[in-house]
């Protein structure tokens, strides 16, 4: 049997890792190396707290894939920083974590929360998800590239035809027939179940205090300015990666990318002079830029066509062992998965 996956990001690796344990050939596509898509960038941000109790057992299975992971890589892929959550949806993510069965606190103030980089006026409440911590992103593709190497293949796809029970990837460079397609190069034009709507996305890094060593922050409580939430994580020694969900008008796709990153680093600059401690200088050092689909949030997505399994979604990292499982033996017996949340 021969299986073509689409995108090289962390999706397609983690899939293609699953799949050498079955009795086929895989090709993995991707017009560029593997984890410079959406997939860039050194880390990411693990966790539990998620909406619903279906989302928290699914990241609690994919921590475990995690482990497996480390123990046949021999390096550390999450680290113990622990995931906080403030204001909005922090209790109802409480709940849910839960009623999954996954050990959780929530704390009215700040006092209780030491190891934010926070003003002391920033309110709750906080969840703290002990289990989060930082995904080392880029050791993670390193690892799965590595062990799937011989199926990479650096082609841009332009189209895929199904005929019967088989398809054809057609690519720049010829076409190569197969019985079984994944297309996970996110909700674009290979995708026709969804009509993409992406908008521009900019993550900025910043220099920390000497000795700080801040935990995962997802702060929701809009207090800073109406509506305005980021994300935050350690992305290496001295330094807090920062990326901030701005209005629809300064992330609108029809925005040229300069102008787009322009708001992006007002706002965010701003922020960080006004809101954050820890962080010493309001001027990054590094950025990663995407472009995401808008309103999509934590779910996963797919759908099939014939032989062509399609996967699409935001935040999709996390789950990636357990994930990229689950879509191999969806894609092996062309069905779909049966145990997505």
């Amino acid at each position: 049997m021969r299986i073509g996956v689409i995108g090289a990001g962390i999706v397609g690796l983690s899939t293609a890792y699953a799949l050498r344990r079955y009795p086929v050939t895989v090709r993995v596509f991707d017009r560029a190396a593997p984890m410079t898509g959406r997939s860039r960038g050194g880390t990411r941000i693990f966790r539990y707290a998620h909406d619903t109790p279906a989302l928290v057992r699914y990241a609690a299975r994919a921590r475990e894939g995690w482990n497996r992971w480390e123990r046949t890589s021999g390096q550390v892929l999450i680290g113990a920083e622990t995931t906080v959550v403030s204001g909005d949806g922090a209790a109802e993510r409480y709940a849910a974590m839960r009623a999954a069965g996954v050990r959780c606190g929530l704390y009215p103030s700040l006092a209780s929360v030491p190891g934010l980089p926070a003003r002391p006026e920033t309110p709750g409440p906080f969840l703290v998800d002990p289990a989060g911590g930082v995904i080392q992103a880029a050791r993670t593709g390193a690892f799965l590239a590595a062990a799937v190497r011989r199926g990479l293949v650096v082609d841009e796809v332009e189209r895929v035809t199904a005929h019967g029970h088989a398809a054809t990837i057609h690519s720049s460079r010829g076409s190569w027939q197969c019985d079984s397609v994944l297309v996970a190069a996110g909700a674009g034009p290979l995708v026709p179940e969804v009509v993409a709507d992406p908008e521009h996305h900019f993550r900025f890094t910043f220099p920390l205090a000497p000795g700080a060593d801040p935990r995962c922050w997802i702060e929701r409580s809009g207090s800073w300015r109406d509506g305005f939430t980021t994300y935050g994580h350690r992305a290496g020694a001295g330094l807090w990666a920062l990326g901030a969900h701005l209005p629809a008008e300064d992330t609108a796709w029809s925005l040229p990318v300069a102008e787009a990153r322009r708001r992006a680093l007002s706002a965010v600059t701003a922020y960080v002079r006004e809101f954050l401690s820890d962080v010493v200088s309001p001027e990054p050092v590094d950025e990663v830029y995407c472009a995401p689909t808008r309103g999509l949030g934590d779910g996963i997505h797919v759908a099939r066509s014939g032989p062509v399994l399609s996967v699409w979604g935001e935040n999709l990292f996390k789950f990636a062992p357990a994930l990229g499982a689950d879509l191999a033996a969806a894609v092996a017996s062309r069905g779909l998965p049966e145990d997505l949340p």
